[in-house]
């Protein structure tokens, strides 16, 4: 009873915080262009933009270190891993990242990772470095089988380094996140960049602007799964839409597909499918294995994206 008394509290604190906040008025006009980049809510997850992006309320691999701390408490195993991706297939814009995330313990769940987003653009070139550390600690666990209620909270802390050509900035930034899941539906939100200080060279200091992440997912079987994201911003009420979906056609062998949309003044189509294969090591499944995930997706304005990451899970 008590478990099922916090979770409603929980939601409505958190949606209101973020309402809240979102609300007032933004200072875009006055941010340089790498402040509206977007990198600190860029998703490092292959497996989540093979699903057009819809992954807050999935959370349940390294992906959710970028897009819902929270759901880190699913986590079975340790996972370390890398992603590539080549933005919009120009050979301008090259995203790394490393990441190691680690299972719930009586400390909670976490991770650290690694991103980095280069462009060159001669003779211009713009560097952008973001270190994180994620945590995430249980709410409230059924301890009934049947029931299987779970609701967790989680938080990431971001510093910042970034080299333009208006020069050289640091900062940080942090995220706060929800997760709750009973039996095979699931909800996710992050409030991104809920704080952040950018400090540039020449003694500019400003903000990053806040964006909400909500979304659900529902488990048709334990190898199918569809799910709804959606972004908020105080610019943009309603930023973007995310739907997607991933059936595991084997136990190592899966498939996915989604599409996402932003709905601002020049709104825009993004069709976006994936697979992924999960090599186990050894005759056992849960003493990890080997994870490859590819993703595609196509934008008729941008052009074409292609993602790679390679884990292993021990």
């Amino acid at each position: 009873m008590r478990a099922t008394k916090i979770i409603p509290f929980s939601i409505i604190f958190l949606l209101f915080a973020a309402c809240g906040l979102i609300a007032s008025p933004s200072r875009a006009a006055d941010y340089l262009h790498v402040t509206e980049s977007g990198f600190t809510t860029l998703s490092a997850s292959t497996r989540a933009m093979g699903m057009g992006g819809s992954f807050v309320a999935v959370a349940d691999d390294y992906g959710a270190s970028t897009l819902n701390p929270a759901g880190l408490v699913q986590l079975t195993q340790q996972e370390v891993g890398a992603m590539y991706s080549d933005l919009y297939g120009l050979g301008l814009l090259a995203y790394n990242f490393l990441f190691w995330v680690v299972p719930p313990t009586i400390m909670g769940a976490g991770g650290i990772s690694w991103a980095h987003l280069s462009s060159n653009l001669e003779p211009e070139r713009w560097d952008y470095d973001m270190f994180s550390y994620s945590y995430a600690r249980f709410i409230s666990r059924s301890k009934s089988s049947s029931d299987q209620l779970i609701s967790s909270w989680g938080l990431n802390l971001k510093y910042l380094k970034q080299t333009s050509p208006w020069g050289r900035s640091s900062g940080y930034s942090m995220d706060l996140a929800y997760f709750m899941r009973r039996k095979k539906a699931s909800l996710g939100i992050n409030v991104q960049d809920l704080i952040s200080v950018n400090r540039w060279s020449t003694e500019r200091r400003e903000s990053i602007p806040m964006n909400v992440k909500i979304g659900t997912a529902y488990r048709f079987s334990p190898r199918l799964l569809a799910a709804v994201d959606f972004d908020v911003s105080g610019t943009d009420f309603l930023k973007g839409a995310k739907l997607g979906g991933e059936w595991w056609i084997t136990p190592s062998f899966a498939v996915r597909s989604g599409m996402s949309s932003l709905i601002q003044k020049d709104s825009f189509l993004t069709l976006c499918s994936g697979i992924g294969f999960d090599f186990p090591l050894g005759n056992l499944r849960e003493k990890g294995g080997v994870k490859f995930d590819y993703a595609f997706a196509y934008n008729g304005t941008l052009g074409s994206t292609h993602r790679f990451s390679l884990s292993l899970a021990f």
